[in-house]
Protein backbone atom coordinates (compact mmCIF):
# COMPACT_ATOMS: atom_id res chain seq x y z
CA UNK A 1 0.00 0.00 0.00
CA UNK A 2 1.18 3.41 -1.05
CA UNK A 3 3.18 5.88 1.96
CA UNK A 4 0.72 8.25 0.64
CA UNK A 5 -2.52 6.57 1.35
CA UNK A 6 -2.63 7.67 4.60
CA UNK A 7 -2.53 11.21 4.16
CA UNK A 8 -5.11 10.25 1.29
CA UNK A 9 -7.28 9.48 4.20
CA UNK A 10 -6.37 12.39 6.59
CA UNK A 11 -7.63 14.53 3.22
CA UNK A 12 -10.95 12.53 3.13
CA UNK A 13 -11.27 13.12 6.50
CA UNK A 14 -10.36 16.93 6.13
CA UNK A 15 -12.73 16.93 3.45
CA UNK A 16 -15.80 15.52 5.13
CA UNK A 17 -15.07 18.37 8.30
CA UNK A 18 -15.48 20.87 5.99
CA UNK A 19 -18.77 19.71 4.40
CA UNK A 20 -20.09 19.25 7.83
CA UNK A 21 -18.29 21.05 10.54
CA UNK A 22 -17.10 24.55 8.73
CA UNK A 23 -21.44 24.83 7.59
CA UNK A 24 -22.42 24.17 10.89
CA UNK A 25 -19.62 26.69 12.41
CA UNK A 26 -21.01 29.25 9.74
CA UNK A 27 -23.50 29.58 12.04
CA UNK A 28 -21.92 32.75 13.34
CA UNK A 29 -22.06 34.69 10.24
CA UNK A 30 -26.23 33.76 10.13
CA UNK A 31 -26.73 35.23 13.34
CA UNK A 32 -28.05 38.90 12.47
CA UNK A 33 -30.10 38.00 9.71
CA UNK A 34 -31.75 35.06 11.79
CA UNK A 35 -32.24 37.48 14.61
CA UNK A 36 -34.07 39.93 11.78
CA UNK A 37 -35.95 37.46 10.12
CA UNK A 38 -37.30 36.07 13.39
CA UNK A 39 -37.55 38.89 15.74
CA UNK A 40 -35.62 37.10 18.01
CA UNK A 41 -33.07 38.18 21.24
CA UNK A 42 -30.07 37.20 21.00
CA UNK A 43 -29.97 34.61 23.54
CA UNK A 44 -32.76 32.15 21.59
CA UNK A 45 -30.90 32.11 18.80
CA UNK A 46 -27.50 31.68 19.78
CA UNK A 47 -28.89 28.95 21.64
CA UNK A 48 -29.73 27.05 18.80
CA UNK A 49 -25.48 26.55 18.07
CA UNK A 50 -25.64 25.64 21.87
CA UNK A 51 -27.92 22.35 20.57
CA UNK A 52 -25.25 21.61 17.84
CA UNK A 53 -22.76 21.50 20.16
CA UNK A 54 -24.61 19.74 22.61
CA UNK A 55 -25.59 17.43 19.76
CA UNK A 56 -22.64 16.74 18.94
CA UNK A 57 -20.77 15.61 22.18
CA UNK A 58 -23.90 13.55 23.42
CA UNK A 59 -24.11 12.24 20.19
CA UNK A 60 -20.55 11.29 20.13
CA UNK A 61 -21.30 7.94 22.25
CA UNK A 62 -23.69 6.83 19.65
CA UNK A 63 -21.21 7.62 16.76
CA UNK A 64 -18.84 5.68 18.58
CA UNK A 65 -20.73 2.93 18.68
CA UNK A 66 -21.89 3.15 15.29
CA UNK A 67 -18.25 2.61 14.29
CA UNK A 68 -17.43 -0.02 16.97
CA UNK A 69 -20.41 -1.71 15.64
CA UNK A 70 -20.81 -1.13 11.96
CA UNK A 71 -17.86 0.30 10.50
CA UNK A 72 -16.91 3.62 8.80
CA UNK A 73 -18.49 3.59 6.00
CA UNK A 74 -22.32 3.29 7.81
CA UNK A 75 -20.82 6.04 9.74
CA UNK A 76 -19.92 8.40 7.43
CA UNK A 77 -22.95 7.75 4.82
CA UNK A 78 -24.92 8.68 8.34
CA UNK A 79 -23.28 11.57 9.26
CA UNK A 80 -22.91 13.39 5.85
CA UNK A 81 -26.86 12.07 5.17
CA UNK A 82 -27.72 14.21 8.56
CA UNK A 83 -25.42 16.95 7.82
CA UNK A 84 -27.20 17.82 4.02
CA UNK A 85 -30.62 17.26 5.68
CA UNK A 86 -29.88 19.43 8.31
CA UNK A 87 -29.28 22.47 5.91
CA UNK A 88 -31.95 21.54 3.72
CA UNK A 89 -34.63 21.46 6.50
CA UNK A 90 -33.04 24.71 7.68
CA UNK A 91 -33.79 26.85 4.24
CA UNK A 92 -37.16 26.26 4.94
CA UNK A 93 -37.64 26.66 8.30
CA UNK A 94 -40.61 29.35 9.55
CA UNK A 95 -40.17 29.03 12.73
CA UNK A 96 -37.40 29.57 15.25
CA UNK A 97 -38.33 26.22 16.29
CA UNK A 98 -37.35 24.49 13.17
CA UNK A 99 -34.12 25.47 13.22
CA UNK A 100 -33.06 23.96 17.43
CA UNK A 101 -34.25 20.88 15.25
CA UNK A 102 -31.99 20.81 12.04
CA UNK A 103 -29.14 22.92 12.40
CA UNK A 104 -29.01 22.24 16.36
CA UNK A 105 -29.90 18.63 16.89
CA UNK A 106 -29.61 17.20 13.39
CA UNK A 107 -26.21 19.09 12.31
CA UNK A 108 -25.01 18.31 16.01
CA UNK A 109 -25.20 14.72 15.54
CA UNK A 110 -23.62 15.32 11.96
CA UNK A 111 -21.01 16.94 12.98
CA UNK A 112 -20.39 14.11 16.24
CA UNK A 113 -20.27 11.21 13.67
CA UNK A 114 -17.72 13.03 11.01
CA UNK A 115 -15.46 14.57 13.70
CA UNK A 116 -12.94 13.25 16.14
CA UNK A 117 -14.58 10.10 16.46
CA UNK A 118 -14.33 9.00 12.48
CA UNK A 119 -10.71 10.81 12.48
CA UNK A 120 -9.57 9.41 15.63
CA UNK A 121 -10.85 5.75 14.64
CA UNK A 122 -9.67 5.86 11.15
CA UNK A 123 -6.07 7.59 11.30
CA UNK A 124 -5.58 5.61 14.74
CA UNK A 125 -5.13 2.89 12.53
CA UNK A 126 -2.59 4.51 10.13
CA UNK A 127 -0.17 6.39 12.29
CA UNK A 128 2.13 5.71 14.70
CA UNK A 129 1.77 7.50 17.94
CA UNK A 130 4.80 9.89 16.72
CA UNK A 131 2.86 11.33 14.00
CA UNK A 132 -0.70 10.73 14.89
CA UNK A 133 -0.77 13.76 16.47
CA UNK A 134 -0.02 16.27 13.50
CA UNK A 135 -2.61 13.97 11.19
CA UNK A 136 -5.18 14.78 14.02
CA UNK A 137 -4.70 18.18 13.69
CA UNK A 138 -4.85 18.48 10.09
CA UNK A 139 -7.85 16.58 10.13
CA UNK A 140 -9.51 18.56 12.76
CA UNK A 141 -8.10 21.68 11.10
CA UNK A 142 -11.15 21.31 8.35
CA UNK A 143 -13.61 23.64 10.76
CA UNK A 144 -11.16 26.22 10.52
CA UNK A 145 -9.32 25.92 7.17
CA UNK A 146 -13.10 25.63 5.49
CA UNK A 147 -13.99 28.79 6.98
CA UNK A 148 -11.70 30.82 4.80
CA UNK A 149 -14.14 30.23 2.20
CA UNK A 150 -17.29 29.48 3.86
CA UNK A 151 -17.75 32.86 5.98
CA UNK A 152 -17.57 34.76 3.18
CA UNK A 153 -19.40 32.53 0.95
CA UNK A 154 -21.85 32.70 3.74
CA UNK A 155 -21.89 36.21 4.22
CA UNK A 156 -22.01 36.81 0.01
CA UNK A 157 -25.14 34.43 0.08
CA UNK A 158 -26.94 36.15 2.92
CA UNK A 159 -27.01 39.42 1.57
CA UNK A 160 -27.39 38.94 -2.45
CA UNK A 161 -29.69 35.82 -1.97
CA UNK A 162 -30.81 35.72 1.62
CA UNK A 163 -29.93 33.15 4.46
CA UNK A 164 -32.50 29.78 3.01
CA UNK A 165 -30.72 30.14 -0.72
CA UNK A 166 -27.58 30.35 1.34
CA UNK A 167 -28.61 26.73 3.48
CA UNK A 168 -29.78 25.42 -0.12
CA UNK A 169 -26.36 26.00 -1.05
CA UNK A 170 -24.72 24.22 1.57
CA UNK A 171 -26.96 21.35 1.45
CA UNK A 172 -26.36 20.43 -2.17
CA UNK A 173 -22.40 20.73 -1.26
CA UNK A 174 -22.92 18.52 1.99
CA UNK A 175 -25.28 15.75 0.23
CA UNK A 176 -22.76 15.67 -2.93
CA UNK A 177 -20.19 13.69 -0.98
CA UNK A 178 -22.45 10.38 -0.33
CA UNK A 179 -21.85 8.53 -3.65
CA UNK A 180 -18.45 8.93 -2.78
CA UNK A 181 -18.54 7.17 0.47
CA UNK A 182 -21.17 4.78 -0.86
CA UNK A 183 -18.13 3.30 -3.11
CA UNK A 184 -15.03 4.06 -0.95
CA UNK A 185 -13.22 0.83 -0.16
CA UNK A 186 -13.51 0.82 3.44
CA UNK A 187 -12.90 -3.13 4.24
CA UNK A 188 -9.48 -2.00 3.14
CA UNK A 189 -9.23 1.00 4.79
CA UNK A 190 -10.77 -0.21 8.11
CA UNK A 191 -7.31 -3.11 8.13
CA UNK A 192 -5.09 -0.20 8.88
CA UNK A 193 -1.33 0.38 7.47
CA UNK A 194 -0.12 -3.20 8.51
CA UNK A 195 -3.08 -5.02 7.15
CA UNK A 196 -4.77 -7.61 9.33
CA UNK A 197 -2.24 -7.60 11.92
CA UNK A 198 -2.61 -4.05 12.60
CA UNK A 199 -6.66 -4.57 12.60
CA UNK A 200 -6.22 -7.18 15.34
CA UNK A 201 -4.04 -5.02 17.32
CA UNK A 202 -6.13 -2.19 17.20
CA UNK A 203 -9.51 -4.23 17.87
CA UNK A 204 -8.02 -6.05 20.88
CA UNK A 205 -8.87 -5.80 24.29
CA UNK A 206 -7.89 -2.05 25.54
CA UNK A 207 -9.66 -0.70 28.40
CA UNK A 208 -13.11 -1.53 28.51
CA UNK A 209 -15.54 1.84 29.00
CA UNK A 210 -16.15 0.90 33.07
CA UNK A 211 -12.00 0.40 33.56
CA UNK A 212 -11.72 3.92 31.37
CA UNK A 213 -14.34 5.94 33.72
CA UNK A 214 -13.19 4.35 37.16
CA UNK A 215 -10.10 6.38 36.44
CA UNK A 216 -9.11 10.07 35.95
CA UNK A 217 -7.26 10.56 32.72
CA UNK A 218 -10.86 9.26 31.52
CA UNK A 219 -11.91 12.48 33.59
CA UNK A 220 -9.07 15.19 32.98
CA UNK A 221 -9.88 14.92 29.36
CA UNK A 222 -13.38 15.16 29.52
CA UNK A 223 -13.17 18.20 31.99
CA UNK A 224 -10.76 19.68 29.07
CA UNK A 225 -13.31 19.17 26.28
CA UNK A 226 -15.66 20.79 28.30
CA UNK A 227 -13.69 23.56 30.00
CA UNK A 228 -12.37 24.41 26.73
CA UNK A 229 -15.58 24.83 24.72
CA UNK A 230 -17.25 26.77 27.56
CA UNK A 231 -14.50 29.19 26.96
CA UNK A 232 -14.51 29.28 23.01
CA UNK A 233 -18.01 28.88 22.42
CA UNK A 234 -19.38 31.57 25.27
CA UNK A 235 -17.58 33.83 22.55
CA UNK A 236 -17.43 32.77 19.38
CA UNK A 237 -21.26 32.71 18.02
CA UNK A 238 -20.74 36.82 19.57
CA UNK A 239 -18.17 37.98 17.80
CA UNK A 240 -19.63 38.96 14.57
CA UNK A 241 -22.28 40.83 15.99
CA UNK A 242 -20.27 42.12 18.49
CA UNK A 243 -17.82 43.78 15.87
CA UNK A 244 -21.02 44.78 14.29
CA UNK A 245 -22.52 46.83 17.22
CA UNK A 246 -18.82 48.10 17.52
CA UNK A 247 -19.19 50.00 13.98
CA UNK A 248 -16.81 47.27 12.30
CA UNK A 249 -18.08 47.15 8.46
CA UNK A 250 -20.17 43.73 7.87
CA UNK A 251 -17.44 42.44 5.29
CA UNK A 252 -14.40 43.66 6.95
CA UNK A 253 -15.51 41.45 9.92
CA UNK A 254 -16.27 38.66 8.49
CA UNK A 255 -12.77 38.65 6.46
CA UNK A 256 -11.17 39.23 9.78
CA UNK A 257 -13.21 35.86 11.03
CA UNK A 258 -12.11 34.37 7.96
CA UNK A 259 -8.59 35.31 8.57
CA UNK A 260 -8.72 33.65 11.76
CA UNK A 261 -9.95 30.40 10.56
CA UNK A 262 -7.10 30.19 8.52
CA UNK A 263 -4.90 30.81 10.97
CA UNK A 264 -6.73 27.88 12.92
CA UNK A 265 -5.46 24.97 10.99
CA UNK A 266 -1.98 26.57 11.29
CA UNK A 267 -2.29 26.59 15.10
CA UNK A 268 -3.50 23.15 15.16
CA UNK A 269 -0.86 21.54 13.36
CA UNK A 270 1.90 23.80 14.76
CA UNK A 271 1.11 23.17 18.32
CA UNK A 272 0.10 19.41 17.97
CA UNK A 273 3.89 19.37 16.24
CA UNK A 274 5.32 20.52 19.37
CA UNK A 275 3.38 18.22 21.23
CA UNK A 276 4.51 15.18 18.99
CA UNK A 277 8.21 16.01 19.60
CA UNK A 278 7.92 15.49 23.60
CA UNK A 279 6.39 18.96 24.47
CA UNK A 280 2.45 17.79 25.32
CA UNK A 281 2.32 19.81 28.64
CA UNK A 282 4.37 22.83 27.34
CA UNK A 283 1.89 22.85 24.06
CA UNK A 284 -1.53 22.64 25.62
CA UNK A 285 0.04 25.57 28.53
CA UNK A 286 1.20 27.68 25.56
CA UNK A 287 -2.32 27.06 23.73
CA UNK A 288 -4.88 28.24 26.42
CA UNK A 289 -2.15 31.08 27.24
CA UNK A 290 -2.62 32.30 23.66
CA UNK A 291 -6.36 32.39 23.93
CA UNK A 292 -6.68 33.33 26.74
CA UNK A 293 -4.86 36.89 25.78
CA UNK A 294 -6.99 36.67 22.76
CA UNK A 295 -9.99 37.49 24.75
CA UNK A 296 -8.47 40.19 26.08
CA UNK A 297 -7.34 41.65 22.58
CA UNK A 298 -10.90 41.55 21.79
CA UNK A 299 -12.23 43.07 24.74
CA UNK A 300 -10.50 46.12 23.63
CA UNK A 301 -12.01 46.77 20.68
CA UNK A 302 -14.00 49.67 21.04
CA UNK A 303 -14.96 51.05 17.84
CA UNK A 304 -13.96 50.58 14.22
CA UNK A 305 -10.47 51.74 14.03
CA UNK A 306 -9.46 49.41 16.86
CA UNK A 307 -7.61 47.35 14.39
CA UNK A 308 -4.54 46.39 16.09
CA UNK A 309 -6.94 45.12 19.14
CA UNK A 310 -9.07 43.07 16.60
CA UNK A 311 -6.05 41.47 14.43
CA UNK A 312 -4.04 40.44 17.83
CA UNK A 313 -7.33 38.39 18.16
CA UNK A 314 -7.48 37.00 15.08
CA UNK A 315 -3.74 36.12 15.74
CA UNK A 316 -3.92 35.06 19.16
CA UNK A 317 -7.44 33.53 19.43
CA UNK A 318 -7.85 32.20 15.97
CA UNK A 319 -4.16 30.93 15.85
CA UNK A 320 -5.14 28.47 18.82
CA UNK A 321 -9.16 28.33 18.69
CA UNK A 322 -8.85 24.42 17.67
CA UNK A 323 -5.61 23.50 18.92
CA UNK A 324 -6.61 21.96 21.61
CA UNK A 325 -9.00 19.07 20.16
CA UNK A 326 -6.34 17.28 18.51
CA UNK A 327 -4.21 17.17 21.45
CA UNK A 328 -7.39 15.69 23.13
CA UNK A 329 -8.13 12.95 20.52
CA UNK A 330 -4.47 12.36 20.19
CA UNK A 331 -3.94 11.51 24.08
CA UNK A 332 -7.24 9.59 24.23
CA UNK A 333 -6.23 7.42 21.40
CA UNK A 334 -3.00 6.74 22.65
CA UNK A 335 -4.21 5.31 26.17
CA UNK A 336 -7.44 3.54 24.91
CA UNK A 337 -7.04 2.54 22.16
CA UNK A 338 -8.98 -0.87 21.24
CA UNK A 339 -11.97 -2.79 21.30
CA UNK A 340 -14.21 -0.39 22.70
CA UNK A 341 -11.79 2.89 21.66
CA UNK A 342 -14.83 4.51 19.94
CA UNK A 343 -17.43 4.36 22.92
CA UNK A 344 -14.39 5.36 24.99
CA UNK A 345 -13.96 8.41 22.68
CA UNK A 346 -17.67 9.22 22.09
CA UNK A 347 -18.03 9.92 26.18
CA UNK A 348 -15.57 12.00 26.68
CA UNK A 349 -16.56 13.98 23.91
CA UNK A 350 -19.83 14.82 25.77
CA UNK A 351 -17.47 17.10 27.66
CA UNK A 352 -17.26 19.07 24.99
CA UNK A 353 -20.90 19.12 23.71
CA UNK A 354 -22.32 20.19 26.75
CA UNK A 355 -19.68 22.81 27.70
CA UNK A 356 -20.53 23.93 23.71
CA UNK A 357 -24.34 24.21 24.82
CA UNK A 358 -23.97 25.79 28.18
CA UNK A 359 -21.41 28.37 26.63
CA UNK A 360 -23.09 29.44 24.05
CA UNK A 361 -26.42 29.35 25.72
CA UNK A 362 -25.39 31.28 29.20
CA UNK A 363 -22.86 33.25 26.95
CA UNK A 364 -25.92 34.88 25.21
CA UNK A 365 -27.92 35.01 28.40
CA UNK A 366 -25.07 36.97 30.01
CA UNK A 367 -25.11 39.17 26.91
CA UNK A 368 -29.06 39.79 27.22
CA UNK A 369 -28.78 40.34 31.35
CA UNK A 370 -25.92 42.55 31.55
CA UNK A 371 -26.27 44.18 28.11
CA UNK A 372 -23.02 44.00 27.30
CA UNK A 373 -20.18 41.89 27.05
CA UNK A 374 -17.97 41.96 30.36
CA UNK A 375 -19.22 39.15 31.44
CA UNK A 376 -18.82 36.91 28.50
CA UNK A 377 -15.48 38.27 28.46
CA UNK A 378 -14.55 37.44 31.87
CA UNK A 379 -16.62 33.74 31.86
CA UNK A 380 -14.40 32.61 28.08
CA UNK A 381 -11.33 33.63 30.15
CA UNK A 382 -12.00 31.93 33.37
CA UNK A 383 -13.14 28.58 31.55
CA UNK A 384 -9.76 28.23 29.44
CA UNK A 385 -7.86 29.13 32.36
CA UNK A 386 -9.31 25.49 34.21
CA UNK A 387 -9.35 23.72 31.24
CA UNK A 388 -5.44 24.12 31.08
CA UNK A 389 -4.81 23.04 34.17
CA UNK A 390 -6.94 19.86 33.42
CA UNK A 391 -5.36 19.47 29.76
CA UNK A 392 -2.02 19.52 31.56
CA UNK A 393 -2.31 16.97 34.01
CA UNK A 394 -2.99 14.52 31.78
CA UNK A 395 -0.67 15.54 29.06
CA UNK A 396 2.11 16.13 31.84
CA UNK A 397 1.35 11.60 32.73
CA UNK A 398 2.02 11.24 28.98
CA UNK A 399 4.97 12.49 29.09
CA UNK A 400 6.07 10.60 31.90
CA UNK A 401 5.10 7.65 30.19
CA UNK A 402 7.55 8.69 27.31
CA UNK A 403 5.53 8.35 24.53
Amino acid sequence: MSRYVPWLLVALCFALGVASRSISDSFVVFVPALQHAFDASRSSVTVIYSFALLAGGTGAPLAGWIVDRFGLRTLTVIGMSAAALATASASQATEIWHLYLGLGIVMGFGGASLGGVLSSSLLGRWFPSRRLGVALAVAWSSSGAGAIVVFPLAQHLIVTQGWCQAYIVFALASAAFIPLLLVLPWRRIELGALGPARLHASTGAGPTVGEAIREWPFWALTFSFGLTSVGIFSLVPQAMVYLLERGMDGAYAARALAVAGFLTPLGMVGFSWLADRGGRRLAAVLAYACSIAGVGALALVRGPHDDIWLWLYVLLFGGSMGSRGPMISTLATLRYRGAHFGRIYGLISIGMGLGGFFGAWIGGLLHDFTDGYAAVFILSAAALALAAASLGSEAGARERLGR
